[in-house]
């Protein structure tokens, strides 16, 4: 789950350790997920910061984007110091409004800090806050992604993970996959270390129950 940069899915890692049970390895593997999740929760991102927001689930039928029906709604911030990429945050959302923008923000950005945006109305708040906000494409125009590349490039990055390691994952454990994605991204230059760094983070936290994961 930490050397392999795509991750692993619980089938194949199921198979390498030669469990017999699915329900073990699946229950481990978010047992580490939770772990990672409040390691990288202790943690802000500073400076150059762009964000947007995202949504994940099969296609549907009906409205696109912002909207859609049926879909998890995520919000994405990207530290870019010397327009490339540092560390990242993902968090899962009722909804994408300012209140719950805030929360996240508040939650995992310092406040000096300048925030680059597209133009929803969600990220407004960030006008009367400590924090410098950026309006960068009117609306969510489709010049967003060239504007906001490094945010963009992790949404397709995660998704794409999603899609060809674990073929899906359902909302309710969604939030535990992005906190792995994220870790695993946050700690890229120093993959050596990283089996010793999720052992720490795993045996500094408390642990979730297969009970609570099917509650």
């Amino acid at each position: 789950m930490g050397r392999q940069k795509s991750g692993i899915s619980m089938k194949s890692l199921q198979r390498m350790l030669e469990i017999k049970t699915y329900k073990t390895v699946w229950t481990m593997g978010h047992k580490i997920r939770k772990a990672l999740a409040d390691r990288d929760a202790d943690y802000k991102l500073a400076g150059l910061i762009e964000m947007d927001d995202t949504y994940f689930g099969a296609p549907k039928p009906g409205k696109r984007g912002r909207g859609a029906a049926g879909k998890a709604k995520v919000v994405v911030a990207v530290e870019t110091p010397d327009k490339k990429p540092r560390f990242a945050a993902m968090h899962m959302v009722p909804k994408v409004s300012g209140q719950e923008i805030q929360t996240l923000v508040e939650a995992r950005l310092v406040e000096e800090v300048v925030v680059k945006t597209d133009g929803w109305q969600g990220y407004s708040f960030l006008d009367n806050s400590p924090r410098r906000h950026e309006w960068l494409v009117p609306g969510s125009g489709k010049e967003a992604p060239k504007v906001l590349p490094w945010v963009h490039t992790l949404i397709a990055n995660i998704k794409g993970n999603i899609r060809g390691v674990h073929h899906g994952v359902s909302p309710k454990h969604l939030p535990r996959y992005l906190a792995e994605f994220c870790y695993r991204f946050n700690r890229r230059f120093w993959e050596p270390q990283m089996f010793n760094r999720m052992l720490h983070a795993c045996l500094n936290t408390p642990s979730i129950t297969f009970s609570e994961l099917r509650q």
